[in-house]
Parts: C-alpha cells; structure tokens; sequence
C-alpha cells in the first residue's frame, strides 16, 4: 500500500482541514462578528465606534478567506467554468482532471512561494497597520501556511483522486440538500 493511499494519511489531513482549520475559521468569524457589534453599538448609541474596528475586521477577512481555502481545495469546490467541458470525450475527462488538478498545483505552489517570502519580508520590516500598529507578520504566515496546505491537498489529490474531493466521494454538483 502506498503511503499516499494509506488511510491514516488521509484520516489526518481530515482531521485538520475539517476540525482545526474549521473550529479557527468559525472563531475568527464569531470575533469579527462580535467586533461589528461593539463597533455598531458603539457608534449608533454612544457616537464613539470601536477605535480601530474596521482595521480588525480587515485582518479577520483576511484570515478567515485563509483559513477556508485549504477546506474548499480539499473539498474540490473552488468555482470552475465548464465552458469546454461538453466537448471533451468521455473518455478524455480523467486527463482532463489531472491536467486542471496538475495546473492548480503549480499555481498554488507559486502562490505559496510567494506568500513565504512576503511573509519572512514581512516578519523582517516589522510591518504593522496603520492605525492600531498590530504586526501583521503573523497574519501573512498563517495565509502562506494555509496555501501551502492547499498545495499540499492538491499534489494528494493528484496522486489519490485528481477531479475528486480528497475526503469523499466524487463530487456532484447537486445544490445542498438535493439527494
């Protein structure tokens, strides 16, 4: 059995794109939702919002888009357009998806290595926003982190189940709730 088809590979990787990449982006949400609020409230009935709010609520997007790209990757639910796919044969389609799946792996790949040297560049300019002066290093190492595990989801896929999700069946394209 090859490493790459073991189940407790897979049962891992699971573990942490469904839970801990799940559980940190539901509590990055919460907190951008509570920092609205107080901003709101603050504002609406004390005409003093939350000093900085918005700059949080910057930095929180950013984390929390992060965070899901490498779930969406393993998912294999990033938005694609089937403008060519009605007229590739049958049996051209598992190239197909290994082509696709073999281009987003360089692309993510490339993105990856870009984002960990802006993240080291970042870390070394001791950058920090504008208004609050938080260090935004940690934020960048964190989406450089999340799209190295989309890669990493991605190069799996290719060698495990190109054009399907990592943890599942074979994608459909049902709307949720539709049997």
């Amino acid at each position: 059995m090859s490493f790459l088809k073991s189940k407790m590979w897979v049962n891992s990787l699971e573990l942490l794109f469904e839970r801990v990449l799940g559980y940190t982006a539901a509590l990055v949400m919460f907190v951008m939702m509570a920092v609205t609020l107080v901003d709101v409230v603050g504002r609406d009935l004390f005409s003093a919002p939350l000093a900085g709010g918005f700059e949080i609520t910057e930095l929180l997007l950013a984390a929390l888009i992060f965070l899901g790209l490498p779930m969406v990757t393993a998912e294999n639910a990033h938005v694609d357009v089937d403008l060519l796919d009605s007229t590739v044969p049958a049996f051209l389609k598992p190239l197909q998806n290994v082509l696709i799946t073999l281009v987003n792996v360089i692309a993510f790949g490339v993105l990856s290595w870009m984002l960990w040297k802006f993240a080291i560049r970042t870390y070394e300019y001791e950058d920090t926003t504008a208004i609050l002066q938080i260090p935004f290093a940690g934020l960048v190492f964190l989406m450089a982190a999340c799209c190295s595990l989309s890669t990493l989801a991605l190069v799996v896929m290719l060698f495990v189940s190109p054009g399907k999700k990592l943890f599942g069946g074979r994608r459909d394209d049902k709307p949720a709730g539709e049997e």
